[in-house]
């Protein structure tokens, strides 16, 4: 029996190496932990703790009602970003609030659409703290979301849907919850409606194809002498000059052409150019 053996029942564990750190580096740890997170929170601090309290002279803080509230956000039928107002909030968040010029250092900079959509969900009534506080803004920034808001709500008031118009004037839920359900104005029935035989044999009728009667060719060829075929226009024949006839009688029997203009006050010109045709009518005979 060895010596150096345990007696049985009893056990002895040997300590494992490990990587704590000693006391002095956890004191150290902790205090530069404490200090980023204080740091934090100084930064992360609401707006309303540091605000500096109004004074009670002069006019009251701008407030504006929300008669969108409870009726948009994440948790109504319209969601967050209703289709009827994007094209609003978009357009007046993209207005120049900055008042930069674009150039060399400036820009434009938008508003946060997300932001804008945020305020109309979640704030009954719209002031410049209230938007400071949900947003964590500085006052001066607020104020721009504040008139965009003021600007946003009468067209969207304008633009909104009839079903939303009903629900804001208190129209019942249960008439909407049926309006909004369905996407048509026709009535669904449950069951579905089997046609007759008489139904299904004029359906048949009336989808028969055309080459029953006659072929493929015999179609196209009726169709291309269809696109083919020509009109033809008649129209009316140019009148004769009324002196004309004397004219060319008168030539005939010798005369020339100023008496015969005089006689007849037809142009020269005119009385030679029907002397020339008739000389070239007479060449192919003569010939």
């Amino acid at each position: 029996m060895r010596t150096d053996e345990q007696p049985q029942g009893s056990y002895q564990l040997k300590p494992r190496t490990t990587n704590l750190l000693p006391p002095l580096k956890l004191a150290a740890l902790n205090a530069r932990i404490t200090a980023n997170t204080q740091r934090l929170l100084n930064t992360n601090t609401p707006t309303s703790q540091n605000r500096k309290p109004k004074s009670t002279r002069g006019p009251k803080p701008k407030t504006i009602t929300n008669p969108f509230y409870g009726f948009i956000g994440r948790e109504t039928q319209w969601g967050r970003y209703p289709k009827f107002a994007m094209d609003i909030i978009e357009g007046i968040a993209r207005l120049d609030w900055h008042d930069q010029p674009i150039g060399t250092n400036g820009k434009s900079m938008p508003l946060s659409v997300r932001k804008l959509t945020l305020i109309l969900e979640n704030l009954p009534i719209f002031s410049n703290e209230a938007i400071e506080d949900l947003l964590q803004l500085r006052e001066r920034h607020a104020r721009r979301y504040l008139k965009a808001v003021q600007l946003i709500i009468p067209w969207m008031m304008k633009s909104r849907p009839s079903l939303l118009s009903q629900e804001m004037n208190g129209t019942p839920i249960k008439v909407l919850s049926r309006s909004i359900a369905t996407t048509h104005d026709w009535q669904d029935c449950d069951d579905a409606n089997i046609p007759s035989s008489e139904v299904l044999e004029k359906l048949h009728y009336d989808l028969r194809t055309l080459t029953q009667f006659n072929s493929i060719e015999e179609h196209e060829a009726e169709l291309n002498n269809t696109q083919h075929q020509e009109t033809t226009i008649k129209f009316p024949g140019r009148q004769e000059h009324p002196m004309k006839s004397k004219v060319m009688q008168m030539l005939r029997e010798g005369a020339q052409v100023k008496p015969i203009s005089r006689d007849t006050k037809v142009d020269p010109k005119t009385i030679r150019k029907w002397r020339a045709e008739a000389a070239e009518h007479k060449t192919p005979q003569a010939a």
